[in-house]
């Protein structure tokens, strides 16, 4: 047994199992993944990591699990093993999170990929030394039981964890919801949820929180343009400076490089590159990116639902004719929210649908449409002259 201070829930209490998975390299790696990737750009206090989060959302399963235990819905072997799984869900993400990710995606190779890469390899055998079968874990992973539904799922421990912390490391109070609450009204099923009548409310606030910070922190105009033009350096960085491509990221696991692959190991290649060819015209966009002077956004348009996107793909045409590809960033993207489908509410010991039911929920978007084109900064004002 051994005890960690939180920031977010005080002291998170992690059994024997817990430790020794925590002390792997691969596990130890996190403490080098920002979680929120550059939200740090704008909010300088967003340098918190994925190895907080972890320990967030094993502490929120714990608690979860221990209810679900009390009521006879799972028993203890179970809540093992989805406390582990919980404790490790992020462990295949990318450096930088998304914005590295995005090239590797194009090749088929995403987090989800590389947890499971882990899973068959050296990882997964110490799992399997600890007790633990690592297929067990995977099939949570890749399925859809009630085990799934409470790391993957609508109101999973990801997201309540993520919501809060990042609330607190960026400042903005929009994340800030009530756990005990949803935790105790909440029951998970294999194909969504259903709450309580009286926390109702908290699941409303759940899933508006979800959609403010969506907007506010992880698809902020200014965020996401440094995302995407570090997805455009890395991609010239591993043309000019280093390579490794998706068969060099399975080498890294296989001879067991891969928790080196970190935040620090981007930075350290772009200073390589820099120090390389100073005077070329790549160093000088990666001196942007470190001094700030990233692109600017030209075009910026948020719906609530899949509208006509005819403005966004006739801008992208007009600019493509007359701003250089590498210097144009356009950016589209429908975010679920929530699916009213899947929840229902359980009022006087009645279950009934969303839709039959007094709820705010009947009124929050389900989804969130972002359209943006960014161009380099170089390019502004010649952009803006075509729009």
């Amino acid at each position: 047994m051994k005890r960690i201070f939180d920031e977010v829930y005080g002291t998170i209490e992690l059994d024997d199992a817990s430790v020794n998975l925590i002390d792997l390299p691969e596990f130890q790696r996190l403490r080098r993944i920002r979680q929120t990737s550059l939200a740090y750009i704008v909010y300088p206090g967003a340098t918190h990591t994925r190895f907080s989060h972890s320990l967030g959302t094993y502490y929120l399963t714990n608690k979860i699990g221990q209810r679900l235990v009390h009521e006879g819905i799972i028993n203890q072997d179970e809540l093992n093993v989805v406390k582990v799984a919980s404790l490790i869900h992020d462990i295949g993400q990318f450096p930088f999170s998304h914005a590295i990710e995005a090239y590797y995606l194009k090749q088929g190779l995403g987090n989800k990929e590389v947890r499971d890469l882990l899973l068959r390899g050296s990882f997964g055998d110490s799992l399997s030394n600890y007790g633990f079968d690592p297929r067990e874990i995977s099939d949570i992973f890749s399925g859809s039981s009630l085990l799934t539904s409470i790391i993957d799922g609508d109101v999973d421990v990801d997201r309540m964890d993520y919501l809060v912390r990042d609330s607190t490391h960026t400042g903005i109070q929009l994340g800030r919801i009530d756990l005990d609450r949803l935790i105790f009204t909440i029951m998970y099923k294999e194909k969504g949820i259903s709450v309580r009548d009286k926390g109702i409310i908290s699941l409303e606030n759940f899933y508006l929180s979800r959609l403010h910070m969506y907007q506010a922190v992880y698809y902020h105009k200014t965020i996401l343009g440094y995302e995407l033009f570090l997805t455009n350096l890395y991609s010239r960085l591993l043309e000019e400076c280093e390579s490794i491509e998706v068969k060099d990221v399975r080498e890294t696991i296989s001879n067991q490089t891969f928790p080196y692959w970190d935040d620090e190991w981007v930075f350290g290649s772009l200073y390589k590159c820099y120090r390389e060819n100073p005077n070329s015209d790549f160093a000088e966009r990666i001196k942007d990116f470190l001094d700030r002077r990233g692109p600017k956004v030209v075009f910026d348009e948020i719906s609530y639902n899949e509208k006509d996107d005819s403005k966004f793909r006739e801008a992208t045409e007009t600019l493509n004719r007359v701003i250089p590809e590498d210097f144009l960033y356009p950016y589209e993207e429908s975010i679920t929210i929530f699916d009213k489908s899947r929840i229902s509410i359980i009022s006087k010991e009645v279950e009934v649908t969303v839709d039959r039911y007094p709820t705010l929920l009947q009124s929050i978007p389900e989804k969130l449409v972002i359209r943006r084109i960014y161009v380099d900064r170089r390019f502004v004002d010649r952009a803006r002259e075509f729009m």
